[in-house]
């Protein structure tokens, strides 16, 4: 799978920090990267589990599952082959290597608790902004490596933390305080 990405999405992609938010304006690439992150992880790292989060089950669909540079067209040779699997009844991508792409929402402060106990190798929180602050400590709180083996090349870079936003909505202000 050829991807490019821009010089300030490469900036993000291969930063050693294991907290980053990439922000921006509307139209920026912050969903784009996080699928081809997400899709990076899932290849290189055997039974990692990355945890895509959008607000609302609207929002992951029309953001992360519909269109030129969705889920389904970025893993179309992966599906076909057999070698990733899409499981409807989860709403998560499972690949050969046991690695797992969970598509999760978080629609009000009790849906934290559909993830009580997760072990999120990688939470990508999608338009950070319109959590709260609770919502987003409490899915950082899930945030470990549980026994993951991690390859060597990836040491000190796992378990991460990789948040998009745009400016404003509920969250502006514990994003710009937190980063």
């Amino acid at each position: 799978m050829e991807i490019n990405l821009e010089i300030k999405q490469n900036l993000a992609f291969f930063s050693p920090a294991t907290e980053v938010l990439y922000g921006g304006a509307k139209g920026g690439g912050k969903s784009f990267l996080d699928r081809v992150s997400a899709i990076r992880w899932a290849t290189e790292v055997p039974g990692i589990q990355v945890y895509l989060f959008r607000r609302t089950l609207a929002d992951l669909r029309r953001n992360h599952m519909e269109g030129p540079k969705s889920f389904p067209i970025l893993l179309k040779d992966h599906l076909a082959s057999k070698h990733v699997k899409y499981s409807s009844q989860h709403n998560q991508y499972e690949f050969w290597n046991e690695a797992i792409i969970h598509l999760c929402y978080c629609e009000s402060e009790s849906d934290v608790e559909n993830y009580q106990g997760a072990e999120i190798h990688v939470l990508m929180p999608d338009e950070a902004t319109h959590y709260t602050e609770y919502q987003y400590r409490y899915f950082r709180g899930q945030v470990r490596l549980a026994g993951l083996k991690v390859p060597e090349q990836y040491k000190g870079r796992l378990p991460r933390i990789e948040a998009a936003a745009n400016p404003g909505s509920i969250g502006h202000a514990w994003v710009k305080r937190t980063w």
